[in-house]
């Protein structure tokens, strides 16, 4: 009973485990044969690659990792360089990979970490469809569309692309962090009073951000739903809601203690730092607060002035973040998967953004519009938590093209709610409505199905890795034997710091201030003549530059794009003949494109200054 006097509707949908268990387990079937199409982009010559420039990062630090555990790094002195920097990413994601890889090599699946590392996304795409039947079922839906809402999952192109082999980005691990949300929350709610499940979803909770440093929003839909529901006269019991908190600070500080910002003492959203702490804090005061009050007016006031108090101190980070979603900052407006989708329509088009989302997209603002009303008229507690985050994840779905994991289910699930609720309502016609909702989906997913999910993507993911390998390989042969800082486009960031043992100014990483200065320091050095970066750039041993594009005419003559419009060392380095070049440019490779008639694609340089010794070699390349 709460202290209202009303109690929480338990609700405890009927579990058939076998066939439950039969249709988990032929869809994640379905859906590791779809990730396992992606296998082509993850291997190039015998060699098993990352899919993805952040894969590139991520694969590094985590094979450092599986060769030496007591290696593991949180500060890289060989990114921004001279000064290094924090790695944004959170420890936890590829300390665990790396104890994955360390155990299937330890029972004997393979010898390459590389060879295993791949394959691991793919295998976890099983449990996100383990986790949203597990929704699914505890939203009350039937069998029929429970498998339905899985084949979703399992056969949606965003899917493919969380989960595609080679793809060792954490975006796969935020989605099931998401998913097990949900569930443990769903499964809280349900029966409020079981301590078990607060401790599920609170240690859930808390684990989060060690994957992604942005997944304390994940607290924000549970904070929304008892709030509203207090204001009903509901709430949780005081003891569970103690015990909720109590093991969400513990699972939070559990997680910090390893993260250098946190020891640092940082506070900021963009590191697992002392600002997660106090999101924790937050939470756990406001979920206590809730089970303690009553919804009375004084009772109101104290939750506002104590909720206003308590986001004072995390007003400034909170604007960061909100620009970050927004892709303000100059350069994030040049990613494309930070586009919001209908806006990517200029890039992609109908059919492009049709085949990645599925339909579906277009009727997301319909689905939202949906969501509100249900979470207006619901009155039973667990369906309030989803309604809300469903909510919630269409507007981050709608916001970037990366940030899809957060809406997905919440494309297709409101919709078979509303048909359960008219098979609940019509049960002779149960049979005809299943049998319609499956046509609608193989219609809706017909451009994914038929296209985006068996469309070839480059190598790497990348259109220009293949012309970008061998010139990769020839720097990573010259920094084992003088290492040094690389000067290259941003975008070439991750691929050097993966292949070689030298030092980086830029890379993908665009979140820090600092990030951003690095970025600008790349693109000034890259409008310099070769004799001014000689000059004033000392610590650059080596030059590794290629256009943006190259295009061939009718007539047989090559138009080149530069990225950026400040590009003279790019073109002088690339179009120059050699002994126009300053004596300390000493060309190491080049790369020309034997399908356009020889053209000149990548050129890399050592500048080797009189009077200045090379540094003892390093034997730290990945691969050896």
């Amino acid at each position: 009973m709460t202290q209202s006097g009303k109690r929480l509707i338990l609700e405890t949908p009927r579990e058939l485990p076998w066939k439950l268990i039969a249709i988990w387990l032929v869809v994640s079937a379905l859906a590791v044969f779809s990730c396992s199409l992606m296998l082509s982009a993850a291997t190039l010559n015998g060699e098993y690659l990352p899919v993805g420039n952040d894969s590139f990062y991520h694969a590094r630090r985590i094979l450092d990792t599986v060769r030496d555990l007591a290696a593991f790094y949180e500060f890289d002195t060989k990114i921004h360089a001279p000064e290094g920097s924090l790695i944004p990413w959170p420890w936890g994601y590829d300390y665990v990979m790396a104890l994955i890889v360390r155990g299937a090599m330890a029972l004997g699946l393979g010898s390459d970490p590389m060879a295993i590392l791949i394959w691991i996304p793919a295998v976890a795409v099983v449990f996100s469809i383990g986790l949203l039947i597990a929704i699914a079922r505890q939203l009350r839906l039937s069998l029929s569309l429970t498998a339905i809402a899985a084949l979703c999952m399992a056969l949606s192109p965003t899917t493919q692309m969380l989960n595609g082999v080679g793809i060792i980005d954490h975006h796969y691990a935020e989605a099931l962090f998401i998913l097990a949300t949900l569930a443990t929350g769903l499964a809280w709610l349900r029966q409020p009073d079981t301590s078990a499940r607060a401790i599920a979803l609170a240690v859930t909770m808390g684990l989060a951000p060690a994957v992604q440093n942005g997944l304390f929003i994940l607290q924000l839909p549970l904070l929304i739903t008892l709030f509203v529901l207090w204001l009903q006269g509901r709430s949780v019991p005081a003891r569970t809601a103690a015990i909720f908190a109590s093991a969400l600070l513990v699972a939070t500080v559990l997680i910090l203690l390893p993260s250098l910002p946190f020891r640092l003492g940082r506070f900021e959203f963009y590191s697992l730092s002392w600002f997660h702490f106090y999101i924790a804090m937050c939470t756990a005061v406001t979920v206590v607060l809730l089970s303690r009050l009553t919804a009375t007016r004084k009772g109101i006031v104290i939750v506002l002035i104590v909720s206003a108090a308590l986001l004072i101190p995390i007003l400034r980070e909170l604007t960061i973040a909100s620009a970050f979603l927004a892709g303000t900052p100059k350069y994030l407006r040049l990613i494309g998967e930070m586009q919001p989708p209908y806006r990517a329509l200029k890039i992609i088009g109908v059919s492009g953004l049709s085949s990645y989302y599925s339909y579906l997209i277009w009727i997301v603002p319909l689905t939202a519009l949906l969501c509100a009303y249900k979470a207006f008229k619901e009155r039973s507690q667990p369906r309030l938590l989803f309604w809300i985050t469903s909510l919630i994840g269409l507007a981050l779905l709608l916001s970037q093209l990366r940030m899809h994991y957060f809406g997905g289910f919440a494309m297709y699930l409101p919709w078979l709610i509303l048909v359960q609720e008219y098979c609940e309502r019509a049960p002779q016609q149960a049979k005809r409505a299943i049998l319609l909702t499956t046509f609608a989906t193989l219609l809706v997913y017909f451009p994914s199905l038929s296209h985006e999910l068996v469309i070839p993507i480059p190598t790497a993911n990348d259109t220009s890795f293949r012309e970008t390998r061998p010139i990769l390989e020839s720097l990573k042969k010259a920094c084992a034997k003088r290492p040094g800082t690389v000067l290259a486009d941003g975008d070439l960031g991750h691929p050097i710091r993966y292949y070689t043992d030298c030092s980086t100014i830029a890379n993908n990483f665009l979140l820090t201030p600092q990030h951003f200065r690095k970025v600008e320091e790349a693109v000034q050095l890259l409008s310099l003549s070769p004799e001014q970066l000689a000059e004033q750039a000392p610590d650059v041993r080596y030059v590794l530059v290629r256009p943006g594009q190259i295009a061939q005419a009718a007539d047989g003559s090559f138009t080149y794009s530069f990225p950026g419009p400040k590009s003279r060392l790019v073109q002088e380095l690339l179009f120059a003949p050699l002994n126009e070049l300053p004596p300390e440019f000493v060309l190491i490779d080049e790369v020309r494109l034997a399908e356009l008639d020889d053209a000149i694609y990548a050129k890399l340089y050592e500048i080797r200054r009189p009077g200045v010794s090379a540094p003892a070699t390093s034997a730290n390349d990945v691969g050896e």
